[in-house]
C-alpha cells in the first residue's frame, strides 16, 4: 500500500448496549458511523507522491498540518495533497516515526482548513464499530465500515509496534487515511492489509498514549527503525546437527554491507572445502544487553525498540570463543539515499 465534531450521547449509549448483547450487522455499523463520515470529509485527504504513489491522511491542524502513514511518504521527492473539494495543496515531511509508521506533513493551505481531533487516551475496544477514510479501489476519500477484532495484534515483522486489528475492508490506497470512533475522533491510522491466517483482517496503528510524541513529530523529529546490519535464522534441528551447535542463541546468515555488525567484523555464515570436506565459519547472537534470545523475531523486536544511535552489547559465539561487541545502531544501511 501506498497510502470533529461529537456525536449525540444518547445513540452512543444505546449502541454500546447494542454491541454487548449482539455483532452489529454492516447496515447498522453503517447507519451509525455515516453521520461521522461526513462530518469527518471536509478534513480527509487523498495523497500523491512522486514517484508515481496514492495514500491517505488528514488535517490535524487548521494551519494544513497532516497525519497519515510513513511508507506512504517515504523516499518520495514531491507530495501533494487533495481535499473533498478537489483543491490541492503541495506538502513537504515535517516529521516520522518509522516504528509505528507514522509521519506528520505540512500542506502549503491557503487560510485556515478543517481538522480532526485526536483521541489518544481512550482505546477502541473489540466489537467496536470504527470508519476509515481512504482512496482505495480508484474511489476518492471513500468510508469504510467494520468492527474491531483486537487491540494487540502482533504483525511483526510488517508492522513494528502492536496494531488494531479489524475487518475493516480496506486495500492499496487506503493507508494513512484516519479511522474514527462513533464520537468522531481519530483512535488510528491506517497501515497495513494481509490475511496472516487466512483471513482477511486490516491493521491500525493506534494513537493511544502519543501525545508526547505526535507533538515531537510536529516538531521535526524523524525516529528511523535502529539495525545492527545482520540477516538472522533460526537455530532449528536441522541447523543444529548441520553445523554442530546446540540450540542456542541466534544464527548470522549474513551482513548486510555498511551495517554495524560487518564494520565490528562479525561474521556471516560462510563454507569453505578443504580435501573434499566442508567447513563452516559463522556467528553466533547468544544475547544483547545480557539478554538472551533464542528467536530471531524476539531479538528484531528488541533492536526495534531502540533509537537509531544507541548502543546494543551483543555476547557472540565463534566456534569455542565467547566474547562480546559494542554496537552502535544505525538506520537500514540498505537504503538508498
Amino acid at each position: 500500500m501506498r497510502r470533529r465534531w461529537m456525536w449525540i450521547a444518547a445513540p452512543l449509549v444505546a449502541l454500546a448496549a447494542v454491541i454487548q448483547a449482539q455483532p452489529l450487522r454492516p447496515a447498522e455499523i453503517r447507519a451509525a458511523l455515516e453521520p461521522v463520515y461526513n462530518r469527518a470529509l471536509p478534513a480527509a485527504l487523498r495523497i500523491e507522491t512522486t514517484p508515481e504513489g496514492t495514500g491517505s491522511g488528514f488535517f490535524i491542524s487548521t494551519g494544513g498540518l497532516v497525519l497519515t502513514a510513513y511508507h506512504v511518504v517515504e523516499g518520495s521527492r514531491s507530495l501533494r495533497v487533495v481535499n473533498a473539494l478537489r483543491e490541492s495543496f503541495p506538502a513537504e515531511l515535517v516529521g516520522y516515526d518509522e516504528f509505528r509508521d507514522l509521519a506528520v506533513l505540512r500542506a502549503q493551505v491557503r487560510g485556515t482548513v478543517p481538522s480532526l481531533p485526536l483521541e489518544t487516551a481512550t482505546s477502541p475496544r473489540p466489537g467496536e464499530p470504527l470508519l476509515a477514510i481512504g482512496n482505495s479501489r480508484g474511489e476518492f476519500i471513500a468510508p469504510r465500515y467494520g468492527l474491531v477484532n483486537t487491540v494487540e495484534r502482533d504483525i511483526f515483522p510488517f508492522f513494528n509496534s502492536i496494531a488494531i486489528s479489524t475487518n475493516i475492508p480496506l486495500a492499496p490506497g487506503d493507508s494513512g487515511g484516519p479511522v474514527l470512533n462513533q464520537a468522531g475522533r481519530v483512535v488510528a491510522v491506517v497501515v497495513a492489509i494481509g490475511q496472516p491466517n487466512g483471513v482477511f483482517e486490516s491493521f491500525l496503528s493506534p494513537l493511544l498514549g502519543l501525545d508526547e510524541l505526535l507533538t515531537q513529530l510536529q516538531a521535526g523529529r524523524k525516529r528511523d527503525v535502529p539495525y545492527i546490519g545482520v540477516q538472522l535464522s533460526q537455530i532449528d534441528d536441522e541447523t543444529a546437527a548441520l553445523l554442530g551447535i546446540p540450540k542456542q542463541g541466534v544464527l548470522i546468515r549474513g551482513l548486510l554491507r555498511g551495517g554495524a555488525a560487518e564494520r565490528a567484523g562479525l561474521r556471516g555464515l560462510t563454507v569453505r572445502r578443504e580435501n573434499g570436506r566442508e567447513f563452516y565459519e559463522f556467528d553466533v547472537i547468544l544475547e544483547a544487553d545480557g539478554r538472551p534470545f533464542n528467536d530471531v523475531t524476539s531479538l528484531q523486536r528488541y533492536i526495534r525498540s531502540k533509537e537509531v544511535g544507541d548502543s546494543v552489547t551483543l555476547t557472540i559465539r565463534r566456534g569455542n570463543q565467547t566474547f562480546r561487541v559494542e554496537l552502535r545502531l544505525t538506520p537500514n544501511p540498505l537504503r538508498s539515499g
